[in-house]
């Protein structure tokens, strides 16, 4: 087994896969079963990754709540627009990554009710 650049992406995989685990791009021969628990997986590593994004988000929206809790003295006096305008902004993009993952957690369920995916695929994805 050797260490080779895809053709499509140019990122190094091996020479015995059959897909670009980065792009996608079939190197050989891959049946439909194989190309389908490809997407999964990359679903799956989507949905960790908006998982993690919406947890730097609410981490930036406890920041912001510290931030106007500081500002304003332990609530004693008005705060500047700094804290308002973070927590806008946090509440925003997280109602926005929300969406995303609702999105891909239904294409991935739609594609867990597939006939061909069977249950030892099902439970890795």
């Amino acid at each position: 087994m050797a260490i080779i650049a895809c053709a499509e992406c140019g990122k190094k995989i091996s020479s015995h896969a059959p897909i670009c685990s980065h792009c996608g791009f079939q190197m050989g021969e891959v049946s439909e079963e194989q190309f389908e628990v490809f997407r999964a997986r990359k679903l799956r590593d989507k949905i960790y990754h908006l998982n993690m994004t919406s947890y730097v988000v609410m981490t930036a929206f406890v920041a912001a709540f510290g931030w106007y809790w500081w500002d304003s003295g332990g609530f004693e006096h008005p705060s500047s627009a700094g804290p308002f305008i973070l927590m806008a902004l946090a509440a925003v993009a997280y109602l926005f990554v929300r969406v995303l993952l609702l999105r891909n957690r239904h294409r991935q369920k739609k594609l867990r009710q597939k006939e061909f995916m069977r249950p030892k695929f099902r439970r890795k994805l």
